[in-house]
């Protein structure tokens, strides 16, 4: 069975996942305009910013 997890987005706090574990990074784009670059291996937020309309 795939192991996921979740992480909180670091602008507004909400839940985003699940994520499926595996090698690497991925990238994830919340409502509230921020787009996060998420550690797999660490299970955590990488990189954050926030987009430009």
């Amino acid at each position: 069975m795939t192991e996921t997890f979740s992480v909180d987005c670091p602008g507004c706090g909400k839940e985003k996942g699940p994520i499926t574990t595996h090698p690497g990074t991925v990238g994830i784009h919340c409502s509230c305009g921020i787009t996060a670059t998420v550690d797999v291996g660490a299970q955590e937020i990488d990189e954050w910013w926030e987009r430009e309309n």
